[in-house]
């Protein structure tokens, strides 16, 4: 077999996304998928000469105590995304992939997801940013070197974070630099602290959430210095997908929405409109944490 030559390093490397791309990414290692679906299968991008699926590899962050193959066999067995017979047959590859999974950080995570926490990511608690960002950069370059990798790009994947501290939106790479080097709290999130570490590391960095990431003026000041490449803040996949592309559909058609319904792990809103007699519109909204 062809060795890795670039690594996809996921931030929440076993939930719903990531071990989807995993299985994914097994199957066409081994031919038992098609590249249906997939924009780089497209004609006009073969004159690109990507390369070969097998030059892929994958590790990753996680704060629960499972694997990849337990994460499938739950998406198979209760919404039957993968056919228990490719889950048999990518199955040493997912134990592979699994091996090569660390710990995450609990920073700035938010209640509900550290809820989902294991023992051992509860332990670093009270972590230090700094020491976050030391064990998470040690965690890259072992991978890295491990297997040998020209490149790693570092996908954050994970549960969307609480809304980041005003703060840290003030700050300078310098005097963020100082901060997290503190015992207090850090005015940054988690997916800013892997965002740090990447860059540190000479990896790229991919926010595919909602969350903070690698949008702040700090780590901004931090990729020029550092010639790091960084992009995304939330990919459009499933639902998002859908209402981009059927929004404006609606506008156009001047077609009214009567009711419009979102779900997300951490929070549902559900709100209500009615007219009172003086034909003013009151809005009310309740919360509901999952």
């Amino acid at each position: 077999m062809t060795q890795p030559t670039t690594g996809i390093w996921f931030i929440g490397a076993m939930g719903g996304i990531a071990t989807t791309v995993s299985v994914g990414l097994a199957s066409l290692k081994q031919k038992l998928s098609d590249e249906a679906g997939l924009v780089s299968g497209l004609p006009r991008f073969q004159q690109l000469k990507l390369v070969d699926w097998s030059a892929f590899t994958v590790g990753g962050h996680e704060i629960r105590d499972t694997t990849y193959a337990a994460e499938a066999r739950v998406l198979h067995e209760k919404s039957g995304v993968f056919e228990s017979d490719r889950l048999q047959k990518v199955q040493p590859a997912l134990d592979e992939f699994s091996r090569n999974v660390r710990m995450g950080t609990l920073i700035n995570v938010g209640a509900t997801i550290e809820a989902l926490a294991g023992e051992p990511a509860r332990k670093t608690r009270g972590e230090r940013p700094a020491a976050a960002i030391e064990r998470i950069s040690a965690d890259l370059a072992d991978f890295r070197s491990r297997h040998k990798l020209e490149h790693v790009i570092v996908v954050n994947v994970s549960s969307t974070e609480p809304p980041v501290q005003d703060e840290a939106r003030n700050l300078t790479w310098g005097t963020l630099k100082q901060q997290l080097d503190r015992d207090a709290a850090s005015p940054v999130p988690a997916s800013s602290i892997y965002a740090v570490a990447s860059m540190l590391s000479g990896c790229d960095y991919v926010n595919f959430t909602p969350s903070a990431g690698s949008d702040l003026p700090a780590l901004e000041e931090l990729a020029l210095e550092r010639g790091a490449l960084h992009v995304g803040r939330d990919g459009k996949t499933g639902e998002t997908l859908m209402k981009a592309v059927l929004a404006p559909m609606f506008a156009a058609r001047n077609l009214h929405v009567m009711s419009w319904v979102g779900h997300n792990i951490s929070e549902i809103w559900t709100a209500r409109s009615w007219t009172t007699p003086s034909t003013r519109p009151i809005r009310s909204a309740r919360k509901i944490t999952c």
